[in-house]
C-alpha cells in the first residue's frame, strides 16, 4: 500500500510537470469551420436610437465560413490570423413597428482578414489522465478553456442593393472597403490529444456606413452611423507542431 501512494504521487507530480511545458509543445492550431452572420445597419434598423445591437430573423442573418492559423506564444496568449468569407442579407420588413420601413433590401459577399489578440480567462485542466486512472469520473474534471479576443481587420463586400417599394424596382450593385474591429468570446472542447471542438461569439464594428451600399440615398431616411456585424461560428481545430524553423508543421511525418 505505501509503494501504491509514492507510484501514484510520483504520476501526479511528473504530470503536473508536463502539463507545465505542455502548452510550449504544440503552439500551432489550424482551424476551419461555418457559422452565422447577423448584420446590423441602415437597413432592417429598429425604431428605437438607443437600441445598439439587433437580430430580426430571418431578414438579417446571413452565413460564413472561416479559417486561420493561431499561435500560442505565451502559456494563456494567442494570437491568430483569420479569413473569413460568406453571404451578409439584410431587408426592411413591413407591417413591424419596432423596425424602420423604407422598401429596401440588400444582399452582399464579404470577405475579413483580420489578426487578433487573445488571453485565456479560463484554463484546460491537464489532469484527467491521472484522475481516470485513480477511477474518478472524467465528468468531475471536465474543462472548457475559454478565451476573449480583440483584433484589426478589414472587410471587404460586393453587393446588390434593392429597391422593392416603388414600381420602379430599382437594383444598385456596390463594392466598399472598411477597416474593422473584432472583439469576442470564444471556447474549445477537447476531442482527442490534438482536435478541438470550437464554439465563438464575436462582434465587429466596421469604420464605414457603406457596407449594405445605402449611403448617401437621398430622402432615404438613413442615419450616418457605423454598420456592425456578428458571427456566430463553430469550428475544427487541430493542434501542430513545429518544424525545425519554429514553423507549423502540417504533415504528421
Amino acid at each position: 500500500m505505501k509503494y501504491k501512494h509514492i507510484f501514484i504521487s510520483l504520476l501526479v507530480v511528473l504530470s503536473l510537470n508536463v502539463s507545465a511545458q505542455r502548452w510550449n509543445q504544440r503552439k500551432y492550431e489550424f482551424y476551419y469551420g461555418i457559422g452565422i452572420a447577423n448584420f446590423m445597419g441602415d437597413i432592417g434598423a429598429p425604431t428605437d436610437a438607443n437600441k445598439y445591437i439587433w437580430m430580426n430573423i430571418p431578414s438579417t442573418i446571413g452565413y460564413n465560413g472561416n479559417v486561420g492559423l493561431r499561435y500560442n506564444f505565451k502559456e494563456r496568449s494567442f494570437v491568430r490570423a483569420s479569413l473569413y468569407f460568406g453571404l451578409m442579407n439584410a431587408k426592411d420588413v413591413p407591417d413591424n413597428p419596432k423596425f424602420y420601413y423604407r422598401g429596401y433590401e440588400m444582399t452582399s459577399f464579404f470577405t475579413e482578414l483580420s489578426v487578433k489578440y487573445e488571453f485565456i480567462i479560463v484554463k484546460e485542466k491537464k489532469r484527467r489522465t491521472i484522475y481516470r486512472q485513480l477511477g474518478e469520473s472524467p465528468l468531475k474534471n471536465l474543462s472548457v478553456p475559454t478565451y476573449i479576443f480583440v483584433g484589426l481587420g478589414t472587410n471587404f463586400n460586393v453587393g446588390k442593393l434593392q429597391q422593392t417599394q416603388d414600381l420602379a424596382n430599382k437594383t444598385d450593385n456596390f463594392v466598399n472597403i472598411a477597416p474593422v474591429v473584432p472583439f469576442g468570446i470564444g471556447s474549445k472542447i477537447r476531442i482527442n490529444r490534438t482536435t478541438y471542438f470550437g464554439l465563438e461569439a464575436g462582434i465587429r464594428i466596421a469604420f464605414s456606413d457603406g457596407i449594405d451600399g445605402a449611403k448617401g440615398i437621398e430622402n432615404a431616411q438613413f442615419g450616418e452611423y457605423f454598420d456592425q456585424y456578428q458571427f456566430l461560428t463553430f469550428n475544427l481545430i487541430h493542434k501542430l507542431r513545429s518544424n525545425k524553423k519554429g514553423l507549423p508543421k502540417f504533415k504528421k511525418r
